[in-house]
This record gives C-alpha cells, sequence and structure tokens, in this order.
C-alpha cells in the first residue's frame, strides 16, 4: 500500500532533497509538495465550493483583496482549514504521519503557506 500511495504522486522537476536541507525542508519537498499537486484540482474546487455556499464571489475583487481574502479565510476559518488539511494529511503513509506528528505545528504553518499561494495563482 504505501508503495502505491507513493507511486500515484508527481515527480517534480526541479527540487531535489540535498544532504543539507532541514528535516522540514525535506519533507516539504519529499512529502507535501507532490501530495499538493496530486491534489490541486480537489483542494482548488473544494475551496471553491466553500465560497459559493458562502456567496462570496473573488471575481469583483481586485487581485490585492482577492489574495487578501483568500489568506484570511485559510487563517481564519478552521473548518475549511482543516478540511483542505486532511485531504493532504489523508495521503501521507504512516512513517510520513509519524514525521508529521513530531512538527506538526511547522508543517500544518508550510501546508498553509502552499495552499495559500496555490489557490491565490489560480481563483
Amino acid at each position: 500500500m504505501r508503495n502505491q500511495l507513493r507511486s500515484i504522486r508527481p515527480i517534480l522537476k526541479g527540487i531535489t532533497v540535498e544532504k543539507e536541507t532541514t528535516v522540514m525542508e525535506s519533507f516539504q519537498n519529499r512529502t507535501l509538495r507532490p501530495i499538493l499537486k496530486l491534489q490541486n484540482s480537489l483542494l482548488v474546487a473544494i475551496f471553491t465550493s466553500h465560497l459559493e455556499k458562502n456567496k462570496i464571489t473573488l471575481n469583483q475583487l481586485s487581485d490585492s483583496k482577492k489574495n487578501e481574502h483568500i489568506e484570511q479565510t485559510l487563517k481564519k476559518d478552521r473548518k475549511i482549514h482543516d478540511l483542505l488539511l486532511g485531504v493532504i494529511i489523508g495521503h501521507f503513509i504512516d512513517t510520513e504521519y509519524q514525521e508529521y506528528k513530531i512538527h506538526e505545528k511547522e508543517f500544518n504553518r508550510r501546508i498553509t503557506t502552499m495552499l495559500i499561494q496555490r489557490l491565490q495563482s489560480q481563483l
């Protein structure tokens, strides 16, 4: 099962895990980035659905207001934040989850930052 989960993850060109990188950087590049890319369309769909349910139209906002709204939504709305986080964590294998638990707060911060950047660039 481990190999199956890993095999469906895209290989990201230009990202190498070097010996000098920290545990956080290595985990981010080896695990988080491929999962975020794999789940990109689902993450965007979930966030878009959240906006629709709350009758929020980003099209009417300037780019800076749109980006600010996306960031604030992910930082303050625990329900959507936790749902998107769960989509990502659900693709960890057991050893990755054990590593994630050790630095959970830092990894959650990194995941949130990457989610914000992805959503801002696509919506």
